[in-house]
């Protein structure tokens, strides 16, 4: 009877010990599901919309080329880039300067980066092409810089109105610049005094802005605002009334953003958002609906995809242009 005892309850415990075992099991994976949401929440990404992405079916723009650069003057985590009359123009910006390339790619020449203080770019972003003169917004002048269109420096614009300007768009004869500094859009006229200022710091309501980075307008006449750090974009008329906001709502195929950088629009009006936490460049309808996305870089069979994109523009032959902050090049893709 002893042994026979001994013996159940030599079971009893084999099967405590199972029990334990399992216990266990589960609580790892349930600390494991948590470290992973709390980490996709520190980056500021969606582990939904990375599910989502997976299944959705993308047809994505036609990759054409890749340019890192030529004659041993190479890129490094560029911001953004400008296209005009065949030439490219990236804001090279951890080399402190602004490097143009021709429509094939080939280097024609370099400025910003050289000469005395004066014209010296620092942190350039942004750039804009107004009357044969390069506008160039740089974050750590906290001013406009403004060059010929060979380079030569010529003057500072806005020196006292801006607080850490990173891109800027000229239209209706007014520039409109994104202060990260000031949170707002400050909008300047053409001798750079400021005429008008776009929303206040804030975080959570309409037209309030967390760090803004970016900004279009759309053929219609509405201005669209990346504001980066609230994870949205919001749009606003001329006069700078606001009128609506993008947050994305993946029950109606809305896009999700997690820190957009910059915009284009096109021809279209379809806009287009370097996303560089989504590790993509967003595609919109004009009502903000996803429609499409960039993200291969090259033939499907190399695998290679976009790194932390900060900067887009679309040109007048309809092709998209892709500053990769994170490998250190401009990508470009064929729209039509």
């Amino acid at each position: 009877m002893a042994d026979l005892r001994a013996t159940i309850a030599a079971k009893l415990a084999g099967k405590q010990v199972k029990r334990e075992h399992l216990i266990i099991a589960a609580l790892c994976i349930a600390l494991l599901l948590t470290l992973y949401f709390a980490w996709m929440y520190l980056r500021r990404t969606s582990p939904i919309e990375g599910l989502k992405a997976a299944v959705m079916p993308i047809h994505q723009p036609k990759w054409v080329a890749t340019i890192y650069g030529d004659k041993g003057i190479f890129l490094r985590q560029p911001r953004r880039v400008y296209v005009a009359d065949n030439q490219v123009f990236i804001s090279d910006t951890a080399n402190h300067r602004v490097l143009v390339f021709d429509y094939n790619g080939h280097y024609i020449r370099k400025f910003g980066d050289s000469g005395k203080e004066q014209g010296k770019l620092r942190y350039p972003y942004g750039i804009e092409i107004v009357g044969g003169e390069i506008f160039v917004a740089d974050a750590g002048h906290n001013k406009v810089l403004v060059f010929g269109l060979d380079g030569k420096f010529r003057r500072y614009f806005a020196d006292n109105a801006l607080a850490k300007p990173v891109d800027i768009v000229y239209a209706h004869n007014k520039f409109y610049v994104a202060d990260a500094g000031r949170h707002q859009v400050v909008v300047l006229d053409q001798k750079g005094h400021e005429v008008a200022a776009i929303g206040k710091y804030g975080k959570d309501g309409a037209g309030e802005f967390y760090y803004p980075n970016g900004l279009a307008l759309t053929p219609d006449g509405r201005i669209l605002v990346a504001d980066t750090n609230n994870s949205r974009l919001q749009v606003f008329d001329l006069s700078g009334k606001f009128l609506e906001m993008w947050t994305g709502d993946m029950s109606k195929h809305e896009a999700y953003f997690a820190a957009p950088a910059d915009i284009a629009v096109d021809r279209k009006g379809n806009v287009y958002v370097a996303d560089p936490l989504c590790q993509r460049v967003s595609i919109l309808d004009p009502k903000g609906k996803l429609i499409n996305a960039a993200q291969q870089v090259g033939p499907p069979e190399e695998g290679d995809a976009l790194s932390l994109p900060t900067g887009v523009f679309i040109d007048g032959r309809q092709r998209l242009y892709v500053a990769e902050y994170g490998k250190s090049r401009l990508t470009i893709y064929d729209l039509k």
